[in-house]
């Protein structure tokens, strides 16, 4: 919205009056008093979609709603910052985990009510501990910008458009994920084999067992320094936070700037052709892996990251390609303790006995590392051009 206007910086041609501010109660009415719970064991498979705080959960015979709603979590949302909205039609099946609302025909459009209630700081509402909940009289309180319905229908029209762009990215991007994952599966040995079950043509030698020590070149951590807030510059010294590596990438936004006074601490800068360790992490990212293309000289290690250096013997990406594999990846996250609650740490004498099985011959390291790479491009530039521009469009306000 443009300063001290309730209009938008962007809008539909013919469209000049300004928003009205209304609450989510005078624009629509609440169904939760139709849902119905069902365990799974008692569900009757059928075509009709069963809805719980995160989306589709199965699908059932029979329905609780039928027409177009605007489903909002309750409680169990997985995602408490991109909280759960939806805008759903036809008969759906709703349980008591997702909040059931309708927009007031003369007033309201669905879609774009979904939209501008996803829009809302809805995680600073939420009550309760590890469940957080969005209680019904508190969703109803909220405070909306509006324009005319004719307007609101333009901006849902199109947003519905993005989304469906989105969705279409997004299956392509799923299909190029899990052909990566096919081919990892299908070109390391698996359960113990010597060989994979695929090999390239002209390699017919038996895969050794060797310790990632063996493969190392160096293996070194950074310090803990103190930071600022926001984005490093140019010119700035930075320090990695320890989410730089998730999701089997290295992402190098994910720093923040070095106080002045403890630029001089820092040490083990990012440098090409490594490949990034998370040694110390949440249960659930704690060994995440992330491989380096590029010199980042003004950036460096803390001292929850390993920073590996390969043998000129290895290939650097085929051994990244290893230890992101499902195989390998279940070995490393085994080798973390910690109580609960806690940060896991994986002890560096236990993570470099780690026992790999690779091609005596680097050049079929060479090959895998290649198509592998390549594959990895593909997932990156279909994320970076095509799904990331849709949805900073959608952004826009």
């Amino acid at each position: 919205m443009q300063d001290n206007e309730k209009k938008p910086a962007l809008r539909f041609k013919g469209f000049t009056d300004p928003w009205e501010q209304r609450k989510v109660r005078e624009v629509t009415d609440r169904y939760d008093n139709l849902r119905i719970p069902v365990a799974a064991s008692l569900r009757v498979a059928g075509t009709t979609p069963y809805y719980g705080a995160n989306g589709i959960q199965d699908y059932v015979e029979g329905y609780t709603h039928d027409g177009e709603f605007i489903l909002v979590a309750e409680d169990g949302a997985n995602d408490l910052k991109n909280y759960p909205v939806k805008c759903v039609k036809g008969r759906i099946w709703v349980n008591n985990h997702a909040h059931v609302l309708q927009g007031k025909c003369a007033c309201a459009d669905n879609q774009f009510l979904a939209y501008a209630i996803s829009q809302a700081d809805i995680e600073s509402l939420l009550v309760g501990g590890g469940r957080a909940k969005l209680n019904a009289e508190t969703l109803m309180d909220i405070e909306l910008l509006l324009p005319s319905k004719d307007e609101q229908i333009q901006i849902g029209h199109y947003l519905a458009r993005l989304d469906h762009l989105i969705t279409l990215h997004q299956r392509k991007y799923e299909k190029l994920v899990n052909i990566k994952k096919s081919m990892l599966d299908k070109m390391f040995p698996q359960n113990g084999a010597s060989v994979p079950e695929i090999r390239f043509k002209g390699f017919t030698d038996p895969w050794e067992q060797r310790k990632l020590a063996e493969l190392t070149k160096t293996i070194t951590t950074g310090k803990s320094v103190n930071s600022d807030e926001g984005e490093v510059s140019d010119g700035d010294i930075g320090v990695l936070k320890t989410s730089c590596v998730s999701y089997d990438r290295f992402n190098p936004s994910e720093s923040k700037p070095v106080v002045k006074s403890e630029q001089q601490l820092v040490k083990c800068a990012v440098e090409k052709d490594s490949v990034i360790v998370s040694r110390m992490n949440t249960p659930e990212r704690v060994g995440a892996c992330g491989y380096v293309s590029t010199d980042f000289p003004n950036l460096f290690l803390p001292d929850r990251l390993w920073k590996l250096k390969f043998q000129d013997t290895v290939d650097t990406y085929f051994v990244y390609m290893m230890l992101v594999s499902s195989a390998y990846k279940e070995k490393i996250t085994s080798m973390a303790s910690g109580t609960s609650g806690s940060m896991y740490n994986i002890p560096k004498e236990t993570f470099l006995n780690l026992q790999l099985v690779i091609p005596a011959k680097i050049d079929e390291q060479k090959q895998l590392g290649k198509i592998l790479k390549k594959i990895d491009t593909l997932i990156t530039l279909h994320q970076r051009e095509h799904i990331k521009p849709i949805l900073e469009v959608k952004r826009v306000k």
